[in-house]
C-alpha cells in the first residue's frame, strides 16, 4: 500500500514546487528594472525665480517680510503637472512631475524672487520663525494647463493667486490683490507646456514682488 501511493505524492510535490517557482519568477520579473509593470519613472521639472525684478523699489526704511506657504485645493497641491480640459475635467501629464508639491515650490519661488530683488526688505519663509513686520499669505486658485474644450490646439497656462499682506503681530490686512496670468504655450507637448508654466510664474513673481514691497513700505507705521 505504501509503495502504490508514493509516486502520486511525489508528483503532487513536484507540481506544487513548479507552481511556486513560476510564481516567484513572475514576482522577480515584476521587480526588475525593465519590467513593463513598473513603467518609466516620471521626468522631474524645476522652476526658478526671475533673477531680476524690474520696477522694484530699492530704497526706503528697512522692514521684514515672512512668506507663508500658499493654500490650495487637493487637486492643485500635488507634485504632478495639472491639466484641464473644458470647464471641469482635471487631469495630469503622464511622466511629468515637479520636484516638489505645488504649494511648497511656489513658496520657495516667492522667497527667491524677493531675495533676487535686492531691495530694502528682508525676506524669509514663515518656517524660519522671524518676528516680521508683515506676513504674506496667499491662496493658489489655479495653476494648470488649460486646453480648449474641443481638445485641439496648444494649451494656455492659467495662474490665479489671491494674496494678502498682513501686519504682525496684530494680523491686520493692509493690502490684498488677486493676480491673474494667462500664458499660451507655443505648441502642445510637455516641454513647451513646462516653458509656458515657467514664463507665467515669472510674470506673477515680478508683479507680486513690486506690489508687496510698495504696499508694505506704504503701510509701515512711523518710526
Amino acid at each position: 500500500m505504501t509503495d502504490a501511493t508514493a509516486p502520486q505524492i511525489n508528483r503532487r510535490a513536484v507540481l506544487r514546487t513548479g507552481m511556486l517557482a513560476a510564481t516567484a519568477a513572475l514576482v522577480l520579473s515584476a521587480c526588475s528594472p525593465g519590467s513593463l509593470l513598473l513603467g518609466d519613472p516620471p521626468q522631474l521639472y524645476r522652476l526658478t525665480a526671475p533673477e531680476q525684478i524690474p520696477g522694484v523699489a530699492t530704497g526706503g526704511p528697512d522692514w521684514q517680510l515672512s512668506v507663508e506657504r500658499p493654500t490650495a485645493s487637493a487637486a492643485l497641491d500635488t507634485s504632478r503637472v495639472v491639466l484641464q480640459r473644458g470647464r471641469s475635467e482635471i487631469g495630469y501629464f503622464a511622466r511629468a512631475n515637479w520636484t516638489d508639491r505645488t504649494t511648497g515650490m511656489m513658496q520657495s519661488l516667492m522667497v527667491d524672487a524677493f531675495l533676487n530683488a535686492r531691495s530694502h526688505v528682508s525676506v524669509a519663509p514663515a518656517s524660519v520663525g522671524l518676528r516680521p513686520d508683515f506676513t504674506l499669505q496667499s491662496e493658489l486658485l489655479n495653476y494648470q494647463a488649460q486646453y480648449p474644450a474641443e481638445g485641439a490646439g496648444a494649451p494656455v497656462i492659467r495662474l490665479e493667486v489671491n494674496t494678502r499682506l498682513v501686519t504682525m503681530p496684530d494680523r491686520r490686512i493692509v493690502a490684498q490683490k488677486r493676480f491673474e496670468i494667462r500664458q499660451p504655450a507655443v505648441t502642445d507637448g510637455v516641454q513647451p507646456v513646462i516653458n509656458a508654466f515657467d514664463a507665467a510664474t515669472d510674470r506673477f513673481l515680478q508683479e507680486l514682488v513690486v506690489w508687496a514691497i510698495d504696499a508694505g513700505t506704504a503701510a509701515l507705521p512711523p518710526r
